[in-house]
């Protein structure tokens, strides 16, 4: 998602933003992952950005003159992209705190932790994921998948 014309700054309150996750499911274990890069999801910590470009001069994440950083959408319409391709995805709601790029569609985060969760039904073992999602901590429903990203989704 890109997040349009851009400014940045410090924040000092956190903002709630959309993401989409692909879920890491398995006997052992049930955990978030990044849709992009794949990056892990601790449960009970704040995911940390880092610029994951190879070729660009290491700096914190987000930068202004870089894509970088956790991103968040003000309307899960922004994620429809995502939610099209399937696969073992979840979405929900994301506290995203620290510095942080705001833009017309979203922001951009150094850090963000979930803060409810939603488990599309038509996911193979939907159950099962959304209880071993429940070692973040948060609130996860079962939820229809959005079949139109314009219509009713959990609020």
């Amino acid at each position: 998602m890109r997040i349009g014309k851009a400014s940045v700054g410090t924040a000092s309150e956190p903002v709630v933003g959309w993401k989409i996750w692909r879920v890491e499911h398995g006997k052992e274990r049930t955990r978030l992952r990044s849709v992009l890069y794949g990056s892990l999801w601790p449960p009970g910590r704040p995911a940390v950005a880092d610029c994951k470009k190879l070729y660009r001069v290491r700096h914190e994440a987000p930068d202004l003159l870089c894509e970088c950083g956790i991103h968040g959408a003000k309307s899960l319409e922004q994620w429809s992209h995502y939610l099209a391709v399937g696969g073992d995805r979840v979405f929900g709601r994301a506290l995203l705190s620290g510095d942080r790029v705001e833009g017309e569609l979203g922001w951009r985060a150094a850090t963000a932790y979930p803060l409810a969760l939603y488990v599309p039904a038509t996911l193979d073992d939907a159950e099962a994921i959304a209880e071993g999602l429940s070692v973040y901590g948060v609130p996860v429903e079962i939820a229809g998948a959005p079949v139109s990203i314009h219509g009713p989704v959990p609020a």
